[in-house]
């Protein structure tokens, strides 16, 4: 069974609750334990991104995304992984096509 630990960066941690749920159920049926999590994205500097596979950021703080990824790589996780998630999918909760892509990115980095 395949592990990734992931976390969605959004507004205020809370419409995101609805994709973590999403992605859990369909994470299941792959066979996947799926460690995910939401955090509102102001907190970025608190955060600790050690032993996180993956970054999804939620389509409504994408603004924020380079910030963030700058802050990751200079605390010591320049390859870490960072996903905006599409809109579409993000406001209909589709979380098999999310994390679809997440493998996908994830084997992609590995390849690198």
């Amino acid at each position: 069974m395949r592990k990734i630990k992931a976390v969605i960066l959004c507004a205020s941690a809370m419409s995101s609750s609805m994709m973590v749920e999403a992605l859990r159920k369909v994470a299941g049926g792959k066979e996947i334990d799926l460690d995910v999590s939401c955090s509102a994205s102001l907190r970025y500097r608190t955060f600790d991104f050690g032993g996180i596979d993956i970054v999804l950021i939620a389509p409504q703080v994408k603004g924020q995304m380079k910030a963030i990824q700058k802050f990751a790589a200079e605390k010591g996780y320049p390859d870490l992984p960072f996903m905006l998630i599409p809109m579409r999918e993000y406001g209909l909760a589709k979380g098999e096509a999310v994390l679809d892509m997440m493998l996908e990115m994830l084997d992609n980095s590995k390849e690198e």
